[in-house]
């Protein structure tokens, strides 16, 4: 029994050493494996990137750009431009601190009353650090503007001043910039009313308007005033105080009348001559003894024709002219008169042919 409990002891312990033999492996692995973790922790701190800047504020940047800009025109005396840089940069980045820049170049080109209003505003803002410096510059402006109490007869004009039209109506107090302004004032029927105006610094002036004496009325029921159109229009007063006709050549009748003699003249020449022509070919058709009766007949019947047309138009153009010498000879004033002259004034022009002979039968009557 003594050797067998030595045995077994014996086997007992080789067996717990040789699964401690074995279970060795899985332990150094499993640190190797730790350290091989920490070995890649460690060197994904070592080459992970940066985490990226905060991006610069680009607003801020464009508004100081703007604003320094606007300081530089100030200090050369450029306030209305460098009044647009420090708005450009307000309306980017608003700031109070740039609404007082805003406000000291409306002071400086005279705009009180938008400085006032700035100013304000400056006041207004949680965030402004100089509120009382600034109300004390307000209280400043508004004893420098000048007053106006303004009224007009009838009430209810409307106010423009120096072009721009305000939402005020008389009776108004107006708070005015010291200097010259252009008043102009509308009230219904009448035209505008223009008044050059000149204030002092801190001045209160009153100003009453009537319209019914200083303006011009312009009433729906007023009519125009009618032009006569048949009215003589180059008549001149004569010494006597009448009026008497200023000629301004022959009437439009007596143009009528040269014109008709005239183409009664020229359609009398052309006629004439080919009568004329007619004629001489009748004479030599007669002396060849190749012509025949019917070739002599056509000839002398184209000359009888053309002869007749002739005498027409030489007679109508003698009565033309005999009536135009007529209206010269009446046309002694115009208007009424001339008129009348020219109605009574007949004149009867009849052709009259009697065998080869042609003539015209003229009569005037008066």
């Amino acid at each position: 029994m003594g050797r067998s409990n030595t045995r077994f002891l014996g086997g007992l312990f080789l067996t717990a050493l040789l699964i401690t033999l074995l279970a060795l492996p899985d332990a150094s692995e499993a640190q190797k494996g730790k350290g091989k973790g920490k070995g890649k922790k460690a060197d994904a701190a070592e080459t992970a990137p940066a985490p990226p800047a905060a991006p610069a504020d680009d607003a801020q940047a464009k508004a100081k750009e703007h604003y320094t800009n606007g300081k530089a025109l100030y200090e050369k005396g450029s306030y209305a431009d460098a009044m647009v840089e420090f708005q450009t940069a307000y309306d980017i980045k608003p700031h109070p601190s740039v609404l007082k820049s805003i406000g000291e170049c409306k002071v400086q080109i005279n705009d009180l009353p938008g400085a006032i209003a700035v100013f304000e505003k400056y006041v207004a803002d949680p965030a402004a650090t100089k509120k009382d410096e600034v109300a004390a510059k307000i209280t400043e402006l508004k004893a420098m503007m000048a007053k106006l109490d303004l009224s007009s007869v009838p009430t209810g004009a409307g106010i423009t001043i120096d072009g721009a039209v305000t939402d005020k109506v008389t009776p108004a107090t107006l708070d005015l910039t010291p200097g010259e302004h252009t008043l102009v004032l509308n009230a219904e029927g009448f035209e505008p009313l223009e008044k050059p105006l000149t204030l002092a610094k801190g001045e209160k002036k009153s100003l009453a308007i009537d319209f019914d004496k200083e303006g011009r009325s312009t009433a729906a029921g007023a009519e125009p005033a009618l032009v006569d159109p048949f009215a003589d229009e180059g008549a001149v007063p004569a010494e006597g105080g009448e009026i008497e006709d200023e000629k301004e050549g022959p009437p439009a009748a007596f143009w009528i009348a040269a014109a008709v003699a005239g183409v009664g003249l020229v359609s009398g020449t052309v006629f004439g001559t080919m009568a004329l022509g007619d004629e001489d070919d009748f004479n030599q058709k007669a002396k060849s003894t190749s012509a025949t009766e019917g070739d002599l007949q056509d000839i002398k019947d184209s000359g009888e024709r053309n002869a007749i047309i002739a005498d027409v138009s030489f007679g109508v153009a003698a009565a033309a002219a005999v009536v135009g010498v007529i209206i010269l000879l009446t046309d002694r004033k115009k208007g009424e008169r001339a008129e009348a002259d020219t109605a009574k004034a007949r004149v009867n022009v009849v052709p009259v042919a009697s065998g080869n002979a042609v003539g015209m039968s003229t009569a005037v009557s008066f």
